[in-house]
């Protein structure tokens, strides 16, 4: 049967980590040196380290040597965004995960609205999940002052672990072998992208408080919001319906992911999430206890735009009218998505996002 560690940490039969405790979690995964997902020692095994963004996708799109902006607004190379992980793990999770996203999103588009309809949201939604996960595990190692007379605070000081717990269970629930529950699933959004000459096809954004990201790659874009219960979506589902009319532009996704994000940190009540452990039976399963209902009683617009003039801000200042339209999209009323008569812009103007554009 299972066995319980002192810290509360769920272990099999072979000592095999099934539940991390909340203390373990911060310890080993958030604060130390161990694999990820089992959470072996680097000392113990051996180790080759994971990419935080895939590395079918860095190479697809030239990012290997382009850098990305990190939370203390400086930029850092893709390649060497990596994060601990065994052999074992990094080999389970390209056959999991990478090798199938890889064949998928060639296929763009029509191929990952497909594979949604017909096999629904769990792979897509783990693998999001994973990517956002190890964005904020590799904080750990990047100082936020870039004047290092300033001390050594990490960006990952700032994050709250407790509430990034729950994710990491779901992550490795293809190793723990949990079973997800419906209600486990956040708002998911599968878009299509448009693809231009002078835009390079990629573009990554993670909201940390609000537990969003974006991934655009070529034609697709994918929006997730992991711990909703699909609150998010469920409020704006009517809405999107309305102004969703075609294939979007990066400003417009980014606007959606905005969207989501403030819906996310408003909606009330929010759900709760637990693992249940059956000792005896050697089994494990995550849900989610949530209201029949949600609602948001005050929107904070004041939020949305600055949330919205954040992600936009680097495409907006090309713009022959960039200072009027810095204030209307700091306001929070403004909208790309829709020309002023209220039907969609398909000829929505921007410039390209950059790939040093990120969280």
């Amino acid at each position: 049967m299972f066995h319980v560690s002192r810290d509360g940490s769920v272990l099999d039969r072979d000592g095999r980590i099934i539940f991390f405790s909340v203390e373990r979690f911060i310890a080993d995964i958030a604060n130390g040196d161990c694999c990820f997902i089992c959470g072996a020692r680097r000392d113990a095994v051996p180790f080759n380290d994971e990419h935080v963004i895939p590395d079918w996708i860095l190479r697809r799109f030239g990012l290997h040597d382009r850098r990305i902006e990190i939370p203390n607004h400086t930029l850092f190379r893709y390649g060497g965004m990596t994060v601990p992980c065994c052999v074992a793990c990094n080999t389970e999770m390209g056959e999991r995960f990478e090798k199938p996203m890889s064949a998928l999103f060639a296929g763009g588009y029509e191929a990952v609205s497909q594979e949604l309809k017909a096999h629904g949201p769990w792979l897509l939604f783990c693998w999001m999940a994973l990517m956002f996960l190890k964005t904020h595990l590799k904080d750990k190692y990047l100082n936020y002052h870039r004047d290092r007379r300033k001390g050594d605070t990490k960006i990952a000081e700032l994050h709250s672990w407790d509430e990034l717990h729950h994710l990491h269970c779901v992550v490795r629930s293809f190793y723990s072998g949990a079973r997800l529950n419906q209600e486990v699933i956040g708002s998911l959004l599968v878009l299509p992208a448009k693809v231009r000459p002078h835009f390079e096809g990629f573009d990554f954004i993670d909201l940390s408080a609000a537990q969003t990201m974006l991934l655009c790659m070529g034609d697709v874009a994918l929006i997730a919001v992991f711990n909703d219960s699909q609150a998010a979506m469920s409020i704006a589902f009517e809405d999107f319906q309305k102004k969703i009319g075609g294939f979007l532009s990066p400003l417009q996704l980014r606007e959606l992911a905005a969207t989501l994000a403030c819906i996310n940190l408003q909606v009330e009540p929010r759900a709760r999430f637990l693992s249940e452990i059956d000792v005896l039976a050697e089994e494990c399963s995550i849900k989610a206890e949530r209201p029949e209902e949600v609602q948001i009683s005050d929107w904070d617009r004041e939020l949305y735009g600055q949330v919205l003039y954040a992600l936009a801000a680097d495409m907006i200042k090309g713009m022959e009218n960039a200072a009027e339209l810095a204030t209307q999209v700091k306001s929070g009323h403004y909208t790309f998505l829709t020309t002023p008569d209220g039907t969609f812009d398909a000829d929505c103007m921007e410039l390209a996002p950059r790939a040093d554009s990120g969280k």
